[in-house]
């Protein structure tokens, strides 16, 4: 739908998909915080971990605001991702999560694709309502 000053409004694919990957991604997580693994993704399983379980659900959260197709939710979901990427720093930094090997960079490549996902909502700003 076209706005009176132009700009395009609503929803689009890349928005849902960025917000249903977000609330996947959190729930593979918070799976990891609880069992330790997820889908035998970590070559080393973790120690079954509630902050690790919280790091998840700050993603899944970040999905539902987002497809709240609001500013304020676009916003808050921004936020909660950038929560996710500052909870791995911890993980790894306190020894919950890896710093070195094949594992330490999974979890960095998991924050890169989350800062993608920030930058994408971003880009997109102006389909928020």
């Amino acid at each position: 739908m076209k706005t009176a000053h132009g700009g395009e409004q609503g929803r689009g694919w890349g928005i849902v998909a960025a917000g249903v990957f977000a609330i996947v991604a959190g729930l593979g997580e918070i799976i990891a915080g609880v069992t330790g693994n997820y889908l035998g993704i970590l070559s080393k399983p973790l120690e079954p971990s509630a902050v690790t379980a919280l790091v998840g659900a700050c993603y899944s959260l970040s999905g539902v605001f987002i497809l709240t197709s609001t500013k304020w939710g676009a916003a808050l979901g921004m936020a909660l991702i950038a929560a996710e990427i500052l909870g791995r720093i911890y993980l790894v930094a306190t020894g919950v999560a890896p710093s070195t090997g094949p594992d330490a960079i999974k979890i960095a490549v998991g924050a890169a694709i989350a800062l993608a996902l920030i930058g994408y909502v971003a880009s997109q700003w102006r389909r928020f309502r």
